[in-house]
């Protein structure tokens, strides 16, 4: 038998959903493999030849990357190009230069071996670390030493950049360098063995409507060029060579899901407000202002939650108070008059800057992040604050600080804000002057200390992605423990009920900003509809989903789910609850909990 008429088998994955979406190709594996070096020793004439060689690598490898910064900007916007910033300042990095050449010298080894031991010392570091953002800064490194090293050996790198047809992108880890291809004219879809739902490729997909999947373990491994594959960015299933009847079943789901999702655009200006008259405000999420065609087509009211970390991160330097001014700036004209959260930097820790610290925490998850970095960098956190009062003449502003424990962080960052306000008109600066001021619970010690917080700040937003790890003891990074987190869990309803009606008798309102919408979608929809909170902000791309949750059902008997909840053990306990609830009372709702057809 020929090797075309060899049948492949049908095999089914499980990854993390990152963009929705239902999408059949073939597949385009990304060329991202490291190359193997060797370890040559060179002789003592070969040292001076070894440098030269080292040099033109760094210089071919900072003309590729120039370029792609360039492609970059003129595609998808020069925010997203400043993610190739941290790029090019490692390979302008002297000591990084110098350690190589020494190594080249002192042991006499060949460049590409020099050179990789000392980004491998690097990525060591990153390595030991569990979270999401330094895993992505970790593959930054890997893409430059990638780049460098094939240069060194004169090989050619393949990427997005050879893809003329369409297809589904296949890949271990998915670059910002690798992202510059993406193209919707050719890109159906794309999966990857690592990353997360916030990795710079899954925001991507989300901005350009291409159904994603990551997480898939070792699935850039089995999949061959060419193979044929099922993408489900709803539940995270990917099926390679699927049979005729799986591809039968998927795109009965895929028409199922197209037909929805143009219904419930159809609520885009429609309230979110219960059979019973209860209104919830609905806003977005966003990490970068090309987002915002998103919220607003989605039918958001606002931004809840606009992460400004990531215009930080993006950037080799720190931004200064001008840059600042004109990018918050823009975000509040374009919403306006909707509101924007402006969260404060949530850095530090287990997301260090180049321009911050070098420094790793022994455990960064319980360290130096959030409202205890800006209260100890008072030059970056008054920087920030007087951009954010500038930029609310533009719109309504609202200021939310991050990862607070104490009354007493509370109490400085306020006393901060008086001082940059009046600091701002002595200098005859406009600013806001009615701009709110909250903070985010998702430390147990807030909950449990939330009547006193609400004092002090005009609302919450509760987060519950922190909020779950920190209550649960669960990084959900963490393959072993993974199934541990859970944000059903009957102690996380009871965290949230509580930060409510701490809220509520104090006299503010409360919002909840996190991926528990996401995590747990119609479940946890109703839920969090049932403990009052006042506002739900989500990915853009959630929120007709939401909405269409919110008014199919009565705020009474969304309590008493609540009120059921609240005495069962477990969260299985609880799932079954509530999945006996939509099964009885509102089928209609059932299509909202992700399931695939095989």
């Amino acid at each position: 038998m020929s090797k075309d008429k060899v049948k492949k088998r049908e095999m089914v994955f499980n990854g993390i959903p990152a963009a929705p979406g239902i999408a059949f190709g073939e597949a385009f594996v990304v060329n991202v493999e490291e190359l193997p070096v060797f370890t040559d020793i060179i002789e003592e004439d070969e040292i001076e030849g070894e440098v030269g060689r080292l040099q033109d690598a760094l210089t071919q490898t900072e003309k590729e990357l120039s370029v792609l910064h360039e492609t970059l900007g003129e595609s998808m916007g020069e925010e997203h190009a400043k993610i190739l910033d941290s790029h090019l300042m490692m390979i302008a990095d002297e000591f990084m230069k110098k350690e190589t050449i020494q190594l080249i010298k002192s042991e006499k080894l060949n460049a590409a071996f020099a050179f990789s031991r000392v980004i491998d010392k690097t990525l060591r570091t990153f390595d030991q670390m569990e979270d999401q953002y330094l895993k992505e800064r970790a593959g930054d490194i890997r893409d430059v030493k990638r780049r460098v090293i094939r240069n060194l050996l004169g090989q050619k790198v393949e990427g997005l950049a050879n893809l003329r047809k369409q297809a589904i992108v296949v890949a271990k880890n998915l670059t910002p360098c690798d992202t510059v291809g993406f193209n919707k004219k050719y890109v159906l879809a794309f999966v990857s063995d690592m990353g997360g739902s916030t990795s710079h490729a899954a925001i991507i997909a989300r901005s350009m409507g291409i159904p994603a999947v990551v997480g898939v373990n070792e699935f850039s491994v089995k999949a061959k060029p060419y193979d044929q594959i099922i993408v489900d960015g709803i539940t995270g299933q990917v099926v390679l060579n699927p049979t005729p009847k799986t591809v039968a079943l998927y795109r009965e789901a895929q028409v199922k899901f197209q037909e929805m999702e143009r219904e419930l655009l159809t609520l885009k200006d429609y309230p979110a407000v219960t059979l019973d008259g209860r209104k919830i405000e609905l806003s977005a999420n966003i990490e970068i202002d090309e987002e915002i065609d998103d919220v607003i087509s989605h039918g958001a009211k606002g931004i809840g939650l606009f992460r400004t970390e990531y215009f930080f991160m993006t950037r080799g330097t720190l931004p200064g108070e001008e840059e600042q001014y004109r990018y918050y700036s823009n975000v509040l004209k374009r919403v306006a008059p909707d509101p924007v959260i402006i969260r404060t930097l949530d850095i530090g820790g287990d997301k260090i800057a180049s321009w911050v610290d070098d420094s790793v925490e022994t455990n960064p998850f319980m360290g130096w992040r959030g409202i205890r970095f800006t209260l100890s960098r008072k030059d970056i956190f008054r920087t920030q604050l007087r951009a954010i009062f500038r930029a609310a003449v533009h719109g309504e502003a609202r200021i939310m600080f991050p990862m607070v424990s104490v009354v007493d962080e509370v109490r400085q960052a306020m006393t901060i804000c008086r001082e940059v306000k009046q600091d701002l008109k002595k200098e005859r600066y406009q600013i806001g002057e009615n701009v709110e001021i909250g903070i985010m619970i998702e430390t147990p010690s807030a909950v449990a200390i939330a009547d006193l917080l609400a004092k002090e700040v005009d609302f919450f937003s509760i987060g519950s992605n922190d909020l779950v790890q920190y209550a649960l003891a669960v990084d959900r990074g963490n393959s072993r423990i993974s199934y541990l987190y859970n944000p059903l869990h009957p102690s996380i309803i009871r965290l949230i009920r509580d930060t409510v009606q701490a809220a509520h008798q104090n006299g503010i309102w409360v919002g909840l900003c996190g991926e528990m919408v996401a995590d747990a979608r119609v479940r946890g929809t109703l839920l969090l509809i049932g403990v009052g909170l006042d506002e739900f902000s989500a990915s853009a791309y959630l929120i007709p989903e939401i909405k269409q949750i919110i008014r199919s059902v009565t705020y009474d008997e969304t309590r008493l789910l609540v009120k059921n909840a609240l005495v069962l053990s477990t969260a299985t306990e609880v799932q079954d609850m509530l999945d006996e609830y939509l099964r009885d009372k509102r089928p209609e709702l059932m299509d909202f909990v992700p399931k695939g057809p095989v």
